[in-house]
Order: structure tokens, then C-alpha cells, then sequence
């Protein structure tokens, strides 16, 4: 039992997310919070895409980075790579020698089973998630310096606790943002 792209468009739909439909994949997009792509705009773009007759499964992230073959940190910046995928277990990260793209990517041989919706937005809503946690820590090895997977999160950490108080108090950290930016105000 296979999958396709349609089926995956219908879950796409069905969640309300945009996405536009190309021959071979599906193209979407997600704001971050940490991650910033390669002209500093807060959003990844996901490709989704079916293979092997709808029997395996892809959804990647390409272009997240670059990092030069012969950068001088390039020790480090794979240090905190495999440790992200030693961490997460969902995502794994690609790295092209030949151009120094780094990509992070989901996928997995389905066979005869088939990818539920569940699965799909779990894959999905993880990938995003991950890039978005240890952006930090990988940026900061690209640039040349020493990174720290316990600190990315631990930010991570600190801006989801701030978006539930935002969220109990009533306010929307977006609009916020956009009104008054780098100032949160709160009155008794």
C-alpha cells in the first residue's frame, strides 16, 4: 500500500497549510524562531516528496547552511551536527562535499504500509522544530567558534516558556512583535 502526493496534498489541506504542488514534490514553508535562512528572513522551506512508487517516504529541509569542505571548524561544525541527530533521533543531517550544503531530512521506506496523517505532521511539525532549537549552536560552529547543544536548547527552552505566558496572558507574540519591536510591555 503506497502513498502518494496527492494523498499528501489532502493532508496538507486538511490542516489549513499552505504549500504549492510541483511534479515530483510539495514545497512549504514555516516561520522560526531561532532560525534565520542564509538572507536572515525566519522561515524554513520543506520539500516532501514520494519515491520508489509511493514506498518511501522524504521531507528535507535543503539549504539550511553551508559550510566549505575545507572550513577551518569543520570539526566542530560536525561535532554539533551528529550530535543534534544523536539528540533528536527524528531528523538526520546531510552534508554535500562538493558544494557545502547542509540539509536536514526525515525519511524512511514505507513498502507496503502506508504514512498517516498523524505521521506526516509529526515528521513535519518535527523537522521544523528541530531546525528551529539547534540553530544556534550550528550557526555558531559554522562561524568558527566553539557550540553548545545544551545552551541551543536551553534557549529553545526559554522562548517556548515565554510563548505560553504570552498565550495564558492573551496576547499574541506575532502582533505584538509587529506593533512594538524588541518591547513587551506588561500592565497590572
Amino acid at each position: 500500500m503506497a502513498i502518494t502526493l496527492s494523498t499528501l496534498e489532502s493532508y496538507m489541506v486538511a490542516e489549513g497549510l499552505k504549500f504549492s504542488l510541483h511534479d515530483d514534490y510539495i514545497r512549504t514553508s514555516f516561520a522560526t524562531d531561532l532560525y534565520r535562512d542564509q538572507e536572515g528572513d525566519p522561515s524554513v522551506f520543506i520539500i516532501a516528496r514520494i519515491e520508489e512508487n509511493g514506498e518511501y517516504f522524504k521531507l528535507m529541509a535543503p539549504n539550511l547552511y553551508h559550510y566549505p569542505p575545507d572550513g577551518p571548524n569543520a570539526s566542530e561544525v560536525f561535532r554539533i551536527l551528529l550530535g543534534v541527530c544523536w539528540r533528536s533521533k527524528l531528523i538526520k543531517y546531510e552534508y554535500d562535499e562538493r558544494d557545502g550544503e547542509i540539509r536536514a531530512i526525515v525519511e524512511f521506506p514505507l513498502e507496503d504500509a502506508t504514512l498517516t496523517p498523524k505521521q506526516f505532521l509529526r515528521c513535519l511539525n518535527g523537522l521544523v522544530q528541530i531546525i528551529d532549537e539547534y540553530h544556534e549552536a550550528i550557526a555558531t560552529a559554522i562561524a568558527g567558534a566553539t557550540a553548545s547543544l545544551d545552551d541551543a536548547e536551553e534557549a529553545a527552552d526559554n522562548i517556548r516558556k515565554a510563548d505560553r505566558i504570552l498565550r495564558a496572558a492573551g496576547i499574541d507574540r506575532i502582533t505584538l512583535a509587529a506593533e512594538a519591536p524588541g518591547v513587551i510591555r506588561f500592565e497590572e
